[in-house]
């Protein structure tokens, strides 16, 4: 059976998405006179780029009767056109088109948005341009529902039809106001279908019941329902999540005649989810002007300070010059910056709330509250390179077959009174961000590398949980609470990895690093090996109740000590010891 091929495409010309322009009452059609005649209303007033936000009071009555929806934007770095925010329902995301329909709105801010009419919404296509796959995708549709215009069927039926596939995407102007000429152009076409498809079938198939029509017309709504995203404009921004910063550089305006290039200059920020920004000429380097070209290369960070409802570019200020494109540091600091990550030196008030006479011991009254671990065989196993070495581990062999096993974790919340200056930025902060070659950390290095790193022999203190475990993982008992440890040395994965593989060879000293007197080399090769046991029978219970295991593949590189640039990259191997 031929399937007639349908094809619709009103993918507007002219305004590209995103930005706006002036169109006459009806719509991008409007004539030149319409055109003239809307200038005038409109003269010594500029125009609106973007909506006025709503009231705080309609947005708030709007939420709880459910006719305004919030979410946090995501912004298609790759195609920056594109946001979306989650539905409600948890079905496919609301898709938010254009810069306009985002009004102001950047990256991970929480907004409010208001759907717009169905008509304007984005129609799905099948997600490849395969013929195959298209052809698979038409096989599956009844010849009755070949009025939808995704099956992308030329309209063979009606000689008048447009040859062009629908993608109904319209400009701004015709999303804003409802009445563009591309949905109309959309309304007929669809109406020009439909009555094609009813002829179509009353040639091929003669009289249709009124039960068949029925079915076919709920099988027709289904489908659009399927090929519909809910489409919606940002009316209020409940939040500014975005830093509001961007690192990028410094150009010239291009008309050197206008009122503006005397008053500012161009900023244009690395990631195009940001707007291009006037920067005042005040804030950038003194021979910018004269000698642009010197800057053409230099990364600068900027910041958002205004947005107005009349431009399509916001208004900031040139925080500070960050060096060459390219090098590691300017670009490391663009990026912490970018994303609000504050890696400046922590205040004298922060450092004075540690212990200032050092080296710090664990003071007397500790060992009256907490349970003393200090004889135990425990010990860290971490990365080589660590220097922050913050959980322990013991696994002790008990007379009737069972182990009592031990994770010890550093008791950070020790040195951290609760709401002293230490907390504040701590929880400002919020976690530690691991670069490639340097870390920021959340906490001062004293406090993360000394005062709370479980280094081998030497007291800390911990928070402990400690289970009693039958040989297949099974737990009999467990207790937690606050400990004092004394690791008995400091292994890396490499050293757990070659103990794992020689279960019955004892590894020479000389391949191990120092460990304390009180215990051996075979104590601790023993407590890996128990653990390694105890971890693939639960690893195996784990799997057998159907755990998923999704590995995903790490890039290591290799860096000059000297210079910190990457000589070098290598697949990161996880091996037992890992896991």
């Amino acid at each position: 059976m031929n399937h007639p091929d349908y094809r619709l495409n009103l993918q507007p010309l002219g305004t590209p998405r995103g930005v706006s322009s002036v169109v006459g009452p009806h719509g991008a059609g409007a004539s030149p006179s319409d055109k003239k005649s809307k200038n005038k209303s409109i003269r010594g007033k500029k125009k609106s780029v973007f909506e006025t936000y709503m009231s705080k009071e309609d947005v708030s009555e709007g939420l709880k009767r459910g006719t305004l929806i919030q979410g946090v934007l995501r912004i298609n770095p790759k195609k920056f056109h594109e946001a979306f925010i989650p539905s409600p329902e948890g079905d496919r995301d609301i898709f938010i088109d254009g810069v306009v329909a985002r009004n102001r709105a950047l990256n991970g801010d929480l907004v409010v948005v208001e759907l717009l009419p169905e008509g304007q919404w984005k129609v799905i296509k099948p997600e490849s341009n395969d013929k195959e796959t298209e052809a698979a995708y038409e096989s599956d549709i009844p010849e009755e529902l070949c009025t939808r215009h995704l099956l992308h069927q030329s309209l063979k039926g009606c000689d008048d039809s447009p040859d062009v596939i629908i993608e109904a995407q319209f400009n701004d102007n015709d999303s804003e106001d409802g009445h563009g000429s591309a949905q109309n152009m959309l309304a007929d076409g669809v109406k020009k279908l439909s009555v094609c498809a009813q002829e179509k079938g009353k040639e091929n198939a003669g009289a249709v019941t009124k039960e068949e029509n029925i079915s076919t017309s709920q099988d027709a709504r289904a489908l659009a329902e399927k090929s519909l995203q809910k489409s919606a404009k940002v009316v209020y921004i409940l939040e500014k999540k975005h830093s509001r910063a961007a690192a990028g550089f410094l150009k010239l305006l291009a008309d050197k005649n206008s009122e503006l290039f005397r008053k500012y200059a161009l900023f244009s920020p690395s990631d195009h989810r940001v707007p291009r920004i006037y920067v005042p000429l005040k804030d950038c380097p003194q021979d910018f002007v004269t000698r642009p070209k010197d800057y053409a290369n230099t990364l600068f960070i900027c910041r958002i300070v205004d947005w107005k409802e009349d431009s399509n570019f916001a208004l900031g200020q040139l925080a500070k010059s960050l060096g060459q494109a390219g090098e590691i540091e300017p670009e490391t600091e663009g990026i912490l910056t970018e994303y609000g990550v504050d890696f400046s030196d922590f205040s004298s008030e922060v450092l004075e709330c540690l212990p200032q006479g050092l080296p710090w011991t664990v003071p007397s009254a500790e060992f009256n509250t907490r349970r003393d671990l200090r004889k135990d065989c425990i010990f860290t196993i971490d990365p080589s390179t660590a220097r922050d070495l913050d959980d322990a581990l013991s696994c002790k062999p008990l007379a009737d077959g069972n182990f009592e096993v031990g994770v010890h974790i550093a008791d950070v919340s020790y040195f951290v009174p609760e709401g002293s200056d230490l907390d504040k930025v701590a929880a400002e902060r919020a976690t530690s961000v691991y670069l490639v070659q340097k870390v920021v950390p959340m906490l001062p290095r004293l406090l993360c590398e000394e005062l709370c790193s479980l280094n081998p022999m030497t007291d800390k203190l911990t928070f402990s949980v400690i289970w009693t475990l039958t040989p297949q993982g099974k737990i009999l008992s467990e207790w937690f609470g606050r400990t004092i440890i004394h690791s008995c040395t400091r292994l890396s994965y490499e050293h757990a990895q070659s103990m794992i593989e020689s279960p019955t060879k004892k590894i020479p000293a000389q391949e191990l690093p120092p460990i304390s007197p009180e215990h051996t080399s075979e104590e601790v090769h023993q407590a890996i090996l128990n653990l390694h046991g105890i971890a693939k029978e639960l690893r195996q219970q784990r799997f057998a109740d159907g755990a998923l295991r999704l590995d995903q593949i790490k890039l290591a590189f290799t860096l000059d000590h000297e210079t910190g640039l990457p000589q070098g990259c290598h697949v990161y191997e996880y091996q037992d010891s890992n896991r």
